[in-house]
């Protein structure tokens, strides 16, 4: 007769074809740029646009089985943290703003100030009346028809990227789904102070949104940045 196999030797065996299955559909469906680093977990995470959601329910239905043995990695898909666009006045600490020639709006510090528009800086810009080091801007460049933001790399790719063009350190980034955009939030730190910058592309535009302080004075408005920053729209108040 057949000798049957000890029990942890099956489950090895099936762990094995159950990686191969998974590792057969990844190759078929995924596109490059399809993984993002996040620093603040230390893990990598997938992020999937719906048109990739297929490899994340392939490499989610191959663990299944799995599940339960912490001997072996999990199979997981963490999808793209969604909120929505904020709108909260934070106890009067911002205000809405609308940009009614080019069609955005945001959420601003309601006493810093506003400078107009500088071509090929910034389409609008706000500084703490006190502190010279905190600002925001808001600024926006064509791109091709019919491209989104994923044809930048991934989020931890276009973060390192821009850390790299600006002698900065990279510290984190993350994909964020502001209402119907599709937000890159990636964070840097270097000697001018901190910074985030939201990327998007809406209309033909990728606009950043970008927020600064000095190291001294981040712990202090990084809460009002971060509404900030998932409170831009694209699209009158």
């Amino acid at each position: 007769g057949i000798e049957q196999l000890p029990i942890y030797e099956f489950t090895n065996m099936m762990r094995a074809y159950y990686i191969l299955l998974a590792a057969s559909s990844a190759s078929a469906l995924v596109a490059p740029g399809a993984r993002v680093a996040s620093s603040r977990l230390g893990a990598s995470t997938t992020v999937e646009s719906s048109r990739r959601h297929a490899l994340g329910s392939a490499v989610v239905a191959a663990a299944l089985p799995l599940a339960g043995f912490s001997a072996f990695p999990a199979f997981a898909e963490e999808a793209v943290r969604e909120v929505a666009p904020s709108t909260s006045r934070m106890g009067g600490l911002v205000d809405a703003y609308s940009d009614i020639t080019k069609g955005w709006s945001i959420y601003k510090p309601s006493t810093w100030n506003k400078f107009d528009g500088a071509p090929g800086e910034y389409d609008a810009k706000w500084q703490d009346v006190v502190g010279a080091t905190e600002v925001i801007t808001v600024s926006s460049s064509p791109v091709s028809s019919g491209k989104g933001i994923d044809a930048l790399g991934s989020p931890s790719e276009l973060g390192e990227k821009v850390a790299k063009s600006r002698d900065l350190k990279f510290v984190s980034a993350e994909a964020v789904k502001v209402g119907p955009l599709l937000m890159y939030i990636v964070e840097l730190v270097g000697q001018g102070g901190h910074e985030q910058i939201g990327f998007t592309v809406s209309k033909g535009k990728l606009w950043r949104i970008t927020c600064k302080a000095s190291e001294k004075k981040w712990d202090a408005n990084k809460d009002v940045y971060a509404k900030v920053l998932v409170s831009f729209q694209n699209k009158i108040l």
